[in-house]
């Protein structure tokens, strides 16, 4: 066995590439947020249950991506929210407000960059 990676002082190079960009912008089918996959391979409607009915929630990166997902899911169990995102993310926050209040529950956008706050 060579020494290689497991030499000490070995450090592993460090990767780059560019982030995923604005979901407004993403090519291909919109992302599915309010049904759940199911074993056969399709889509069913998520059943909420009210389980969080009445709370507040505050979501970082919530404009796009992982976090719309997650204050659309919020909202369908009865949470209100809070969304922080970054200024060019404008449209993709304006979208995720939309579909959040189409659940009769109030979301607030925040635009602000945390890293400098």
């Amino acid at each position: 066995m060579s020494e290689g990676q497991f030499k000490q002082g070995f450090e592993i190079p460090v990767a780059h590439q560019k982030p995923p960009g604005l979901q407004s912008e993403q090519k291909g089918p919109d992302p599915v947020n309010e049904h759940l996959p199911t074993e056969d391979g399709g889509f069913q409607l998520y059943k909420a249950a009210g389980k969080l009915e009445g709370k507040k929630a505050i979501i970082t990166g919530g404009d796009s991506g992982i976090g719309r997902a997650i204050a659309i899911l919020f909202a369908m169990e009865g949470a209100d929210s809070l969304i922080a995102y970054l200024e060019v993310e404008e449209k993709d926050a304006q979208e995720t407000k939309k579909k959040v209040e189409s659940y009769g529950r109030k979301c607030h956008l925040l635009q602000v960059d945390l890293k400098k706050k």
